[in-house]
């Protein structure tokens, strides 16, 4: 199984906006300016069978329209399901009418895009070898916002979305062979963000569990590398992990 970092950024780094892709076909999340660095990367936009939405912040959704734009573009005729916090619907339909009025009907109808709106997945069906479980996490004033655990294969790989150190990281963590974290800033308590200081926790107390940070300030990912924890890998854009 490949795990490539697309983004690894927080949104004012110099990296690209946090997502992952997974054996070239299961995207998290689509943040602004995903879908150019996938063609950019050679990825083909039509191999995506599945994206995963955490949230409804514009890093981690505002490239919907570019992705279905694509899509109609390369006429596909593949269905690419959307997995997604309820109202992400309307919400992009909000930004073609913004970006491009009167391109909604066209395009949707064209694009082979699925929105599957949830409150709850419990280990959910979502392809013949994806099941996806939805976590509530605690990501500030923003309700809600979710992490994951995506089995694939009988694996489970982990992810925070964004979010503070709460009760359900631990269950990700715990529950997951591998964990792509949010570690936004190095010492500093938020509301919405995981610091390093978090991210040292989780690591001290998972020494058997690997993780991954992503969401990264450019001070944060220099302090973290400084910091050499053993089992957190602190990927640039583009890695790729093999598990």
């Amino acid at each position: 199984m490949n795990i490539e970092l697309i983004g690894t950024g927080s949104i004012g780094a110099v990296q690209m906006s946090a997502s992952t892709l997974i054996d070239n076909k299961i995207l998290i999340d689509l943040p602004n300016g995903i879908v150019k660095r996938l063609k950019q990367t050679h990825h083909n936009i039509l191999d995506i069978e599945t994206c995963l939405i955490t949230h409804l912040h514009g890093d981690h959704f505002f490239d919907i329209p570019f992705f279905m734009f694509e899509k109609y573009f390369k006429k596909a005729t593949n269905i690419t399901k959307i997995i997604c916090p309820k109202g992400t619907k309307d919400k992009t339909k909000t930004l073609f009418d913004i970006g491009y009025p009167g391109e909604w009907d066209k395009v949707s109808k064209l694009a082979y895009v699925e929105f599957i709106e949830f409150e709850e997945l419990n280990k959910e069906k979502i392809t013949d070898e994806l099941y996806v479980t939805s976590k509530i996490v605690e990501h500030g004033k923003l309700k809600p916002a979710y992490g994951y655990i995506v089995n694939i294969k009988g694996k489970n790989i982990g992810f925070s979305g964004d979010s503070k150190l709460c009760d359900n990281i631990f269950d990700i963590v715990e529950k997951s062979e591998i964990s792509i974290l949010d570690m936004s800033v190095t010492e500093i308590k938020t509301k919405a963000h995981m610091s390093l200081y978090d991210i040292k926790e989780i690591c001290k107390k998972y020494k058997n569990k690997i993780i991954i940070a992503t969401h990264m300030h450019d001070y944060t990912r220099e302090k973290a590398r400084e910091e050499k924890i053993e089992n957190l890998i602190i990927p640039e854009d583009g890695q790729i992990i093999n598990i």
